[in-house]
Formats: structure tokens, C-alpha cells, sequence
């Protein structure tokens, strides 16, 4: 008996040793790619230099490491291990709350204020705001900063215990103060989803996403659009979105990070709303000619939304950095396009962003058509 048992416990370690070996050369077995950030190292080619300096060696460790048999099932196991025992998350920003909920810690950090960067800065760049915002009022256009909702907002009571401290002063509220105080022109989504958290028929925000819900960054979207008609004194036909599909089958990134944790076994089913909207009429007039710059939760309000439905010109500037013309489904790097000539043919221009990335308002937007507006020697 005891033989038998030695000889089934060699034949275990031998399988162990040969099967990813004989699957990392037959591929036997179809083996799901790991998903989200995870990036397989890169094979490397032999040079006397990398051999000298160690990092030839080190390079195609890594690689191997990666191309052996059932690696990616192994990086699951070893993902759901931590998680489930230790509540870590092998992704990037990815902290795991209370009764299921997912975060990502920049959001909770800006929740408590941590990344403030002070009143002289958020005042110095809320005047600049403003005087942008005569500026093109004076040429009949119009300026509106729109404060996204924020998951870390609505759910604070969720946060894991080792992330919970005192609240202190917050961009966003700093923001909020001062530029009630300029009179400009603005939009607090993020304390309106806190308000009807617990009243919402549908859920706004996911257990398993960072950002909004398709159906609230819908109803965010129509919203925004709303105001952008009251403002500008016209009015634009609204797709229909009121007829809902009810599904546990999660989309359009309503469970992003849970998808980027690479676990073996799924989360606790979530019931979520997905309107089926009905399209604009082709012949409809689109009086709303506009340009968004913001994050990722403004993209998912206005090209995966509604936004783009009531726009006759529609270009998201995500973080300033590129251009997405969703009417025509172009995409060109700010560095080689020409914002201010946009500016001059848009009718209206929307800051659209949320708690995490009240830090950077703009990231550049607000500095640079001041300078255009008000170039040094003539500013006032």
C-alpha cells in the first residue's frame, strides 16, 4: 500500500513537471487570455551587450516565465486565492469593499481630499474659467463644467475598513464653491446621484464597474443635454430610451474591473437596465454643436449615451489629449489637430469631469484658451 501510494505521488509531481511543458509546445487544451492590463513579456534577441548587462537573461526569463503551459490558469488560481482569502487584487488601482463592491483607491483618496491641491490653485484656474466664459459668451457660444458622479461618492459606506479616515477639503468642493461664486455656469451630477441613491429605480452604479451605469450615464447624458437647451434657449428632439432590457449578463463596462481582476469564479449576479433607444429621425434638426473635454466618464456619457444622438457636430477631447469626432468616427492626436479653430466653429464647450480628476481640471484646456483670449501683456 505504501508503494503504491510513493508511485501515485511520482506519477503526480511528473504530471505537474510534463503538462505544461507538453502544453506550452502541443496546445492541446484552448486556454482563455488573461484580460484587462496583463501584458505577456515580450521575447527578446541575444546581443553581447544584454548578456553583459544581465538584462538579456533577466528579458527571456520573463518571457519563458509567460509562454509556459496553463500560465494564464495559474495566474487565475493564484489571483482567486488572495482575493478570496486576503481581499487583494492583483489590478493596478483595484481595491476590493464591503458586501462585493469594487473600487479603485485614486477615487476614495479624492473622496477624503488627499489629493488636494489647494484654494490659490483652484481659484487661480476658476477665474481663468470664467473669463473664458465671457469671452466666448461675447462671441455666442457657450461654457459649462459639469461635476460627474463618482462611485467613491455614492458608496463611501462600502469602503473597506482600512481605507476609511477623516474627510478633510476636497477639490471638488473647493471647485464647487468658488465657481458658484463667479457665477459660472455649472452642473453637480455627483451630489444629484448622492440624493437619489437609495430612490433610483435602476442601479446607478455597479458592484462590479468604476464608472456610472450605461443607463445612469444615459440619463446623466440627457440631462446634460437638457441644460445645454435651456441655456442656449433651443430645444433638440430626445431619443426615446424608456423601454428597458433587464439582464445579469453585465456590458459596456459595467463590470470593467471585475473583468480585469482574472478570477475563476464569477461574481454574485448583479440585475442591470439597458435602455433600447429609439433613434432621432434622420431628417430631425440637431441644433447642438459641441465639444466635451473630460475623462472616461464623460466618454461613456457621450459616445457609448445618448449624447452624440441630439449633436450635429459632436467632439469628445479626452483629457485634452486627443479627439474623438464621433459623428464622423475620426480620431486625431491634439497634437496635430488645431483646438482653437474648433473652438471658433463649436457652439458650445462642456468640462465634464469627475471626482478623481478634479485635480488636473482640464489637463491644460483652461490655461490654454486663456492664453489665447488673453495673451501675456494684454490679460486683464
Amino acid at each position: 500500500m505504501e508503494h503504491k501510494i510513493k508511485d501515485i505521488l511520482l506519477y503526480l509531481l511528473l504530471a505537474v513537471l510534463i503538462l505544461p511543458l507538453a502544453e506550452q509546445k502541443l496546445h492541446v487544451i484552448k486556454i482563455i487570455e488573461l484580460r484587462g492590463g496583463f501584458k505577456m513579456a515580450e521575447n527578446v534577441l541575444f546581443s553581447k551587450q544584454g548578456w553583459m548587462e544581465g538584462s538579456f537573461q533577466h528579458q527571456k526569463e520573463q518571457y519563458l516565465n509567460d509562454q509556459m503551459g496553463f500560465r494564464p490558469d495559474f495566474v487565475r488560481l493564484t489571483n482567486q486565492i488572495d482575493f478570496s482569502l486576503f481581499a487583494k487584487c492583483h489590478a493596478g488601482w483595484d481595491i476590493k469593499g464591503k458586501d462585493g463592491y469594487l473600487f479603485q483607491y485614486p477615487y476614495i483618496d479624492a473622496y477624503y481630499g488627499k489629493d488636494y491641491v489647494g484654494e490659490t490653485t483652484i481659484r487661480e484656474k476658476a477665474i481663468k474659467l470664467k473669463a473664458i466664459q465671457d469671452t466666448l459668451s461675447h462671441l455666442g457660444k457657450s461654457l459649462i463644467l459639469t461635476y460627474l458622479p463618482s462611485k467613491a461618492s455614492s458608496y463611501p459606506e462600502y469602503f473597506p475598513d482600512n481605507r476609511i479616515e477623516k474627510k478633510g477639503t476636497t477639490n471638488y468642493d473647493t471647485y464647487r464653491r468658488i465657481c458658484d461664486s463667479l457665477s459660472i455656469n455649472q452642473i453637480d451630477m455627483d451630489a444629484w446621484f448622492v440624493s437619489m441613491k437609495h430612490t433610483s429605480k435602476e442601479p446607478l452604479f455597479s458592484k462590479q464597474g468604476i464608472h456610472w451605469t450605461k443607463y445612469a450615464a444615459i440619463w446623466g447624458g440627457d440631462s446634460l443635454t437638457r441644460y445645454i437647451e435651456q441655456l442656449r434657449h433651443i430645444q433638440v428632439q430626445h431619443p426615446n430610451w424608456s423601454e428597458l432590457e433587464h439582464t445579469d449578463q453585465l456590458r459596456d463596462g459595467d463590470d470593467d474591473i471585475a473583468k480585469e481582476l482574472n478570477l475563476i469564479f464569477p461574481f454574485a449576479k448583479e440585475i442591470m437596465a439597458y435602455p433600447k433607444i429609439k433613434d432621432i429621425p434622420a431628417d430631425s434638426e440637431r441644433k447642438i454643436n459641441a465639444i466635451y473635454i473630460g475623462d472616461s466618464y464623460a466618454h461613456k456619457m457621450i459616445e457609448f449615451g445618448i449624447i452624440y444622438l441630439m449633436n450635429a457636430q459632436c467632439e469628445f477631447w479626452s483629457l485634452n489629449k486627443g479627439v474623438h469626432d464621433i459623428n464622423g468616427h475620426k480620431y486625431t492626436e491634439m497634437k496635430d489637430y488645431n483646438p482653437k479653430a474648433a473652438i471658433d466653429k463649436t457652439d458650445c464647450v462642456v468640462l465634464a469631469y469627475t471626482l478623481f480628476n478634479f485635480k488636473e481640471l482640464g489637463h491644460g484646456f483652461i490655461e490654454q484658451a486663456y492664453e489665447w483670449y488673453y495673451p501675456k501683456g494684454k490679460q486683464q
